[in-house]
């Protein structure tokens, strides 16, 4: 018998060990999608700050309303 002290944890299943890795996975993707995700809004606000962007620009306006017609 074994001290009831000092036990080992049991193994890990296949199945655990499976779950964790793919739990590891989703959360990776997850954070890569939000790191793009803030990249993306920080460069629209830039744009916008800078006015490339918006009701009022003078440069993304079709058809002829913009900054060179």
């Amino acid at each position: 018998m074994g001290s009831m002290f000092s036990s080992k944890p049991p193994p890990k299943s296949q199945a655990q060990i499976d779950y964790e890795a793919r739990l590891e996975r989703e959360t990776k993707a997850q954070e890569e999608a939000k790191s793009a995700a803030d990249a993306n809004a920080k460069e629209m606000e830039n744009k916008k700050a800078k006015g490339l962007i918006g009701s009022r620009s003078l440069f993304n306006n079709p058809g002829g309303r913009g900054f060179y017609s």
